[in-house]
């Protein structure tokens, strides 16, 4: 799975742990040094620290950078203080720590061209703080491999290669899901694997997850990551199967190309039909309830036709003559035809999850999917308030 923002419960997005390479663990031993080091690009900047509480990050300490960017909050500053995610905000950027009174910490770091999370960051601690970092590096890397698969397979200039692509995205994203499961049970009661949780699906790996939070109970019961976490997982309800067919396209998602050959042997593309609002309609000459739609399908292509709606239909059909026959038959007079006969086992069922038909998809001008599942009135409705 593609990792998601760390949240601790009613905090939404209070920080990103997909980059926290910087997020790292300091344990109860050492001298009480408190949080020190350098910041490029944080020369003479307010810097905070702040922990975690029930509405968010509260300030705990601040102190003012020097003008080389060195700046020191003390062992002070940390009285009190028990293990937990803390906050330290330099200027227009911040890293994460988890910590107590007697953290011992020594920064180096960058500030990011745009604000927010600082990942150019080294952080001097424990075998906590390195396993951590370790585990986020090594994260990171995946992610970018991953952003790049998925770009590669959303640019196959065939519909086979978009089906290749997403399968090398799929096992790509399985193996990061299994990397990160490893960790969590090589961690099961420290820090690093209560934090790893957070890049797993707490509905799919909920016994993994409850297990962690019971081990780390001990250690960090107390704080307040801990106990959101501990709430999130107690929500968790097991994972159900969709009852519901044709599910992999959904609403707001980008519509995969697809390219085959009409009734004449001509080449046609959906991508042919973009500036158009186009139904994609899934069906066969085979098809019962296919054949009863068509009517309905026919009489909103007339009548919006004109307005810039286009009708593109992917036969499931096998039979090129049955198929042909079955055009003329219904009055599908619009151009945009396609199938590659291979009926149940085209690459178009493959390419958008089809496991039923009649089935249809509306996307709009910028083909970006408006609707789904769509019968008679309903797509009647879909193009008035499109058109």
């Amino acid at each position: 799975m593609v990792p998601t923002p760390f949240r601790f419960g009613s905090q939404t997005a209070a920080f990103p742990i997909l980059l926290i390479g910087c997020l790292l663990i300091a344990s109860c031993s050492g001298p009480s040094a408190g949080i020190s080091g350098h910041i490029e690009g944080g020369e003479n900047a307010e810097v905070r620290l702040a922990g975690l509480g029930q509405r968010g990050f509260m300030d705990i300490d601040t102190v003012t950078a020097d003008g080389a960017g060195q700046f020191n909050i003390p062992a002070t500053s940390l009285q009190g203080l028990a293990l937990d995610v803390y906050k330290v905000s330099v200027g227009d950027g911040h890293f994460f720590v988890i910590g107590d009174s007697l953290s011992s910490l020594q920064v180096e770091g960058k500030l990011p061209e745009q604000a927010g999370l600082i990942t150019a960051l080294d952080v001097q601690g424990d075998t906590w703080t390195s396993g951590f970092a370790d585990f986020i590096s090594e994260l990171m890397m995946r992610q970018d491999s991953l952003k790049e698969a998925k770009l590669a397979a959303s640019q196959g200039t065939s519909a086979q290669e978009q089906i290749e692509g997403k399968q090398r995205y799929d096992a790509m994203q399985e193996r990061q899901t299994n990397y990160v499961r490893n960790t969590v049970r090589s961690h099961k009661t420290d820090p690093i694997g209560l934090m790893a949780l957070e890049h797993l699906n707490l509905t799919v790996d909920r016994p993994l997850a409850a297990q962690v939070i019971d081990s780390t109970r001990t250690l960090m019961g107390h704080s307040m990551a801990h106990r959101n976490l501990s709430q999130r997982v107690t929500k968790q309800r097991k994972p159900q199967q969709s009852s519901r067919r044709n599910d992999l396209i959904k609403p707001g998602m980008a519509m995969p190309d697809i390219e085959l050959n009409d009734p004449s042997g001509k080449k046609r593309a959906l991508s042919d039909l973009r500036g158009k609002v186009v139904l994609v309609d899934f069906w066969a000459s085979w098809c019962g309830p296919c054949r009863r739609e068509n009517p309905n399908v026919v009489r909103a292509w007339k009548e919006y036709k004109d307005q810039g709606f286009e009708v593109f239909s992917v036969s499931l059909d096998k039979d090129a003559k049955k198929w042909q026959r079955a055009i003329d038959q219904d009055g599908l007079i619009w151009p945009y035809h396609i199938s590659d006969l291979r009926g149940w086992s085209s690459v178009a069922t493959q390419l958008y999850g089809i496991s039923s038909i009649p089935h249809a998809i509306l996307i709009d001008k910028d083909g970006t999917v408006v609707a789904t599942h769509l019968r008679g009135a309903q797509l009647e409705a879909e193009l008035q308030r499109l058109l």
